[in-house]
């Protein structure tokens, strides 16, 4: 036999091989080995938490070990831009915020180093995180009816703090100036910390804070609870109204927690994903667990309900960003 044609021989067959691997690379049951889910916050943060007994459960579901990741800093982006470069193959996923797939595009139009629609695909919107609006008990605010009274009569005297400008706290108060007609004076602070001492001291007369913050604060009576961000009451403060039903019909300003895949993940490993989150979200243990802490875990949703409920949020959140002109670039 000739050299060329044992050559051609030899080529051939390491093609047939490799041809058969990939074949059986593309037909594995998806998942086969291990799995990553990205949490864009340190360890013990509310993200991680959430995270951690996600990945515990899901683990349990598809039969392979689920590792959390923490890369946190820059209000998410580092750990949404390692998740938006990471192999789409379904084995590596982001558990971002509000933050990570509507506000930072918004509040950073030219340094971002993703695009939310561009680089991923929605899986689930897993929780919900309820603000709460709460007032220095001296402040004699009662309610949101007191507030406002309080802002008409002095147009741009009162006072809110939040744990810095341009977080969804801070939009939280702004939105609700708005839906009132009132003009409010934000005070930001480095951190929530700083911002609920500054109300309990009475340097500022309020704040918006998550429920699961102040719950401490509103347990001792250093501060008053006027409302909740939430479309409904929740069981953890059923004496404190909705802002809706407070007279502004339609207001929420909620943080959420969603799970997402590369967007060139093949539809099939997505669906898959899908369904056992929604297993996960269905048998109720994950919102016993994080219920009495103030964390809303959502029930099943499938992809349309998803892309409804983040187009939703887009319309809630970005106008009001571009009206008040706030960057964070």
């Amino acid at each position: 036999m000739s050299r060329p044609l044992l050559r051609g021989l030899l080529l051939a067959l390491l093609a047939t091989v490799l041809t058969g691997q990939a074949q059986a690379q593309s037909t594995a049951p998806y998942p086969d080995r291990p799995l990553r889910v990205i949490v864009p916050f340190p360890p013990g943060a509310t993200n991680d938490l959430l995270g951690r007994n996600f990945a515990e459960r899901l683990s349990r579901e598809f039969g392979q070990p689920v590792i959390v990741e923490n890369r946190g800093g820059a209000g998410t982006a580092i750990g949404a831009q390692a998740a938006a470069t990471a192999r789409p193959d379904g084995y590596t996923m982001l558990l971002g915020t509000v933050s990570t797939f509507v506000l930072n595009p918004a509040l950073r139009p030219t340094t971002l180093s993703y695009d939310p629609v561009r680089d991923f695909t929605m899986v689930s919107i897993m929780a919900e995180v309820p603000l709460v609006f709460l007032a220095n008990p001296q402040r004699q605010l009662r309610s949101l009816t007191d507030m406002v009274a309080q802002a008409r009569a002095n147009p741009g005297r009162l006072t809110y703090s939040s744990a810095g400008t341009a977080t969804s706290l801070h939009l939280a108060g702004e939105m609700f100036a708005r839906a009132a007609n009132i003009q409010l004076t934000h005070v930001p602070y480095p951190g929530s910390a700083q911002a609920m001492l500054a109300v309990i001291g009475g340097d500022v007369a309020m704040m918006v804070e998550v429920v699961s913050g102040a719950m401490g604060s509103i347990q001792s009576g250093r501060v008053i609870p006027l409302a909740v961000t939430s479309e409904e009451r929740m069981s953890l403060l059923p004496d404190v109204p909705t802002v809706a039903e407070s007279g502004y019909p339609g207001f929420q300003a909620l943080g959420w927690f969603g799970l997402a895949l590369p967007r060139a993940t093949p539809a099939p490993i997505v669906e898959r994903l899908r369904e056992a989150t929604n297993r996960i979200l269905a048998q109720g243990a994950m919102r016993a667990h994080f219920e009495p802490s103030g964390l809303a875990i959502l029930g099943p949703r499938d992809a349309a309900a998803v892309e409804q409920y983040m187009d939703r949020d887009r319309e809630r959140w970005v106008p009001l960003i571009r009206a008040l002109n706030i960057t964070a670039d």
